[in-house]
C-alpha cells in the first residue's frame, strides 16, 4: 500500500525537509495588521520574529480550511496514494485536527487523521517516526497508524518561554496560572498534558538552570526508554540553543538522533521572542 504521511507547519520541520523526505505539509495562517499568511510557506519565522520585534502584538493564527486538506488528499489519489496517515497539533490547541477530518470523510482515499496532542519539535518526532517507518517497509495503514500513535503517547516535550504573556494574550495558559509563576529571574518550564492543553511541570533560575532541569528530565527518559530522539528549537534565542547543545553533547543519555529546529510562526505567536523546547521520543524503527 502507498501510503503518504501528512502534517502541518507547527511540526517546525525546516521547510526543505518537507519534500526531501516525502512529506505533506498543510500551513496554519498566521494574520497581523490587515495580513493573512501562510506559515513557512508566505511567511518565514526570521521575517515574523521582525513582526513581533516591530511591536506588533495582534497576531493571531487559525485553522487550515477543510477544503485545504481535500485539495491535498485529492492531489494525493491523482499521485497513486492509497492511504494517508495525517499527523497534526493538538486538539486543545488548534482546530487543524477537525478540519483534516471532515476533508476526510469525503477523501477518495483511506485518510487516517491523528491528534497527536503534540506541538513543534515534539510533532517534529512524531513525523520522523512515521517516515522511518515508512521508509522500512511499514505499508500496512493501520500497523502504520498504531505505532506512531504509540510514540505520540509516549513523547515528551518542554517548553520555556521568556514570559507567559504571548501563552495568556492567545488563550493557551489560564492568566492565573500564570500569575502564580510570575518570579524574578525564575523560568516556567510547561509541557503538555495526556489531552495535549498546555500546563505547568516545573521552576528553574534562570536559563542556566531551565537548561539543566530539561536534559536532567531527558537522562530519565532515556533511562526508562533506552535510545531516544531529540528535537529541540528556539524563537531567536540564539544563547539557549548554544547552551543546549552544549549541555545535550555532555548528556549521558543515548541520543540516537539530534535535531536543532527554528520555530515557525504559528509557534512563535504563542510562545513569543526568546521561547525554546526541548522535545524527546523513544526510537522506533
Amino acid at each position: 500500500m502507498k501510503i503518504a504521511i501528512v502534517t502541518d507547519s507547527t511540526c517546525d520541520w525546516p521547510y526543505a525537509d518537507f519534500a526531501a523526505r516525502r512529506v505533506s505539509m498543510v500551513p496554519l495562517n498566521v494574520t497581523f495588521g490587515a495580513q493573512t499568511r501562510r506559515d513557512l510557506i508566505d511567511l518565514s519565522s526570521e521575517e515574523f520574529c521582525r513582526v513581533l520585534r516591530a511591536g506588533e502584538q495582534g497576531a493571531t493564527t487559525s485553522q487550515p480550511s477543510p477544503g485545504a486538506f481535500a485539495c491535498l488528499f485529492e492531489a494525493l489519489y491523482e499521485q497513486g496514494f492509497e492511504a494517508a496517515l495525517c499527523l497534526h497539533l493538538a486538539a486543545p490547541l488548534s482546530g487543524t485536527v477537525q478540519s483534516a477530518s471532515i476533508a476526510a470523510d469525503g477523501a477518495p482515499i483511506d485518510v487516517r487523521v491523528v491528534d497527536t496532542r503534540l506541538a513543534s519539535s515534539a510533532l517534529g518526532l512524531a513525523v520522523d517516526a512515521a517516515c522511518r517507518l515508512r521508509d522500512e517497509g511499514v505499508d500496512d495503514i493501520d500497523e502504520l497508524q498504531r505505532r506512531v500513535e504509540r510514540v505520540c503517547a509516549e513523547t515528551r516535550v518542554f517548553f520555556v518561554p521568556e514570559t507567559l504573556d504571548a501563552l495568556v494574550r492567545g488563550g493557551r495558559l489560564a492568566r492565573a496560572a500564570a500569575e502564580s509563576m510570575g518570579m524574578l529571574n525564575v523560568k516556567a518550564l510547561l509541557t503538555l498534558d495526556e489531552q495535549g492543553s498546555v500546563v505547568f511541570f516545573d521552576k528553574a533560575r534562570g536559563l542556566k538552570g531551565a537548561v539543566a532541569r530539561c536534559v536532567e528530565q531527558l537522562e530519565a527518559y532515556a533511562d526508562e526508554h533506552g535510545p531516544v530522539d531529540v528535537r529541540y528549537a528556539r524563537i531567536e534565542n540564539e544563547e539557549a540553543a548554544a547552551r543546549l547543545a552544549e549541555a545535550l553533547d555532555a548528556s549521558r543519555a543515548d541520543i540516537a538522533s539530534l535535531h536543532a529546529d527554528t520555530c515557525g510562526a504559528t509557534i512563535a505567536t504563542h510562545l513569543g521572542l526568546g521561547a525554546w523546547c526541548l522535545a524527546m521520543a523513544p526510537r522506533v524503527g
